[in-house]
């Protein structure tokens, strides 16, 4: 037939290897040929875009090598649309992602994407709250996000979608032209659950150990507390952050798939609670604690550690927060805790990739 003798014939035809090695180095450097060369450089990097459209290897690597990646953007955007189809949303274990949105600032993106269950996947996993559970980022194929946090917004029952705000940041400014947003796992049923917690129990002198710090934070910033609170500053041969917290409990006594309270006390000024979130390798669980007068007055706490404590394979997350109060008697004291706890989590594969079109 014509066409597979056209197609023999024409995959005959390729670029040489110096015009192909000059090319990558033009992409990458930014350098334009002299003008007068111009000309015959386009003609021939049209040549040698007609060549790589029949390559099936083409579409990966266009997608993993930034500077071919620049070679046919440079040729023709609408050939990268085809080596790496735009796709605004993706489906992955029943569940279609969506961007809906994107604001880029710099280096800082603003992106609101969606969940929603596939037409005809014959599964209910989004009807509630959910949450984008870690290894979620933002890529422009030169550089990839280095620090992310997600909220979710709603959930739409009409729709049957559940919408998040994301926000991503970058070593360097975004090139809008093209944009990849890519998760790998998400939690289904997040549930919130409003519980006193008992101050009855409440000790005055306990002992202390020292940890080394996930994280800390809060309303009052660490050279704000009391010198007892401050972070111990680690050493050259180890520069991880110490702090001295409660030693009252075994974590080997914790429960691994749940909250644990491991213990309350009130010590130079400061009401200490702190409490095991369990294993949150596949989990999801914080608390947000909130101390009430006799008045009714309410407040949040000045400052939170966590750290982590391995008993075996389980890792336990541990917070201790920190509430600095002149407390005369506990009795006029309450405190109440939204503790919140995810559910399913489920691995998939979602990527989605769009272009961030100028007014």
């Amino acid at each position: 037939m014509f066409q597979d003798r056209y197609k023999k014939a024409y995959n005959t035809i390729a670029p040489s290897s110096m015009l192909v090695s000059d090319t990558i180095r033009r992409a990458v450097t930014g350098k334009r040929a002299p003008a007068k060369k111009r000309f015959a450089v386009r003609t021939s990097l049209a040549a040698a875009a007609a060549v790589v459209c029949l390559m099936t290897a083409v579409p990966v690597f266009a997608a993993h090598v930034p500077a071919f990646y620049k070679i046919v953007e440079y040729i023709s955007p609408a050939m990268a649309d085809r080596l790496v189809p735009i796709e605004k949303s993706c489906t992955s274990q029943g569940i279609t992602m969506q961007v809906e949105a994107i604001h880029l600032d710099g280096n800082e993106a603003d992106i609101i994407l969606s969940l929603q269950d596939a037409e005809g996947s014959g599964q209910d996993r989004v009807h509630g709250v959910m949450d984008l559970f870690d290894s979620y980022g933002l890529s422009d194929y030169t550089s990839d996000s280095t620090v992310g946090g997600c909220v979710f917004l709603t959930y739409d029952e009409a729709e049957d979608k559940a919408y998040f705000q994301v926000m991503v940041q970058s070593d360097k400014a975004y090139q809008g032209d093209k944009l990849q947003f890519s998760a790998r796992s998400v939690l289904c049923d997040r549930v919130e659950d409003t519980r006193d917690v008992e101050l009855s129990g409440i000790v005055y002198a306990a002992e202390t150990k020292q940890v080394h710090l996930s994280g800390s934070g809060g309303p009052l910033q660490e050279e704000m507390l009391p010198e007892v609170l401050r972070n111990v500053p680690g050493t050259q041969e180890d520069p991880r952050r110490s702090a001295n917290v409660l030693n009252l409990m075994d974590v080997a006594d914790c429960a691994a798939d749940d909250f644990t309270l491991m213990g309350i006390a009130y010590m130079d000024g400061v009401l200490r609670v702190q409490i095991s979130m369990g294993d949150n390798s596949c989990s999801d669980r914080h608390v947000q604690l909130f101390l009430r007068d006799a008045d009714g007055n309410e407040r949040y706490n000045d400052h939170s550690v966590s750290w982590f404590e391995e008993v075996g394979d389980v890792r336990y997350d541990i917070y201790e927060y920190w509430f600095i109060e002149d407390i005369e008697d506990i009795a006029d004291y309450s405190m109440y805790g939204i503790f919140h706890d995810s559910g399913e989590l489920i691995r998939g594969d979602w990527k989605v990739t769009f272009r961030v079109q100028e007014d």
